[in-house]
């Protein structure tokens, strides 16, 4: 089992994109309505509310389970536990997209400004945070611009799965960022 050794900062491909895109939807992140007691415990909107020892408790909860086939709408959570975190959740979200899942394949591809760019293989491992089963998406065989990376994927709730981005940096791996997945109906 890997330790895994946590970054200072998430490492972002074209920051200044995703920063540029983060502001620019600033305005759609904080005019959104506050949850009600109806909606479900765990929900993307509280998950973007958690801090990064909080999402770590969530993940370990969760099971190893099979994504569906088709698209899961993607969100980035970059920084864990700050206000700017929902702000950066909704502007990420014109740069990624979420995954397109091919389980027949073992495959999973990462959508990109609507398109499907970066692909990875799909199989079940041992998550690098607590060694128990995890559904891990490796990109070393599949992606030279994110060959140094993994994902790991956990369900959290119905239709609503974890994520953690690891990078394989040496003497052990790092988590860069966390993510969220949610079937779309």
């Amino acid at each position: 089992m890997h330790t895994p050794r946590r970054s200072s900062r998430a490492a972002l491909p074209a920051g200044g994109l995703l920063w540029l895109a983060a502001s620019a939807s600033f305005l759609i992140a904080t005019s959104s309505a506050p949850a009600t007691a109806s909606e479900p415990s765990i929900s993307v909107p509280s998950l973007i509310q958690m801090s990064g020892p909080e999402l770590d408790a969530l993940y370990r909860q969760g099971t190893s389970v099979g994504l569906p086939a088709g698209r899961v709408r993607g969100t980035a959570l970059l920084a864990p536990g700050a206000r700017r975190n929902g702000a950066m959740a909704a502007g990420t979200r014109m740069v990624w997209q979420g995954k397109n899942i091919d389980p027949a394949n073992a495959v999973a591809t990462n959508r990109f400004f609507g398109l499907p760019v970066v692909r990875g293989q799909l199989y079940e491992g041992a998550s690098w945070l607590d060694g128990a089963p995890a559904l891990i998406l490796d990109y070393s065989k599949t992606s030279r611009v994110y060959a140094r990376n993994r994902d790991e994927i956990r369900q959290i709730g119905p239709g609503l799965f974890l994520g953690l981005m690891y990078g394989r940096a040496t003497p052990r791996p790092s988590l860069k960022m966390y993510f969220v997945l949610q079937v779309e109906p």
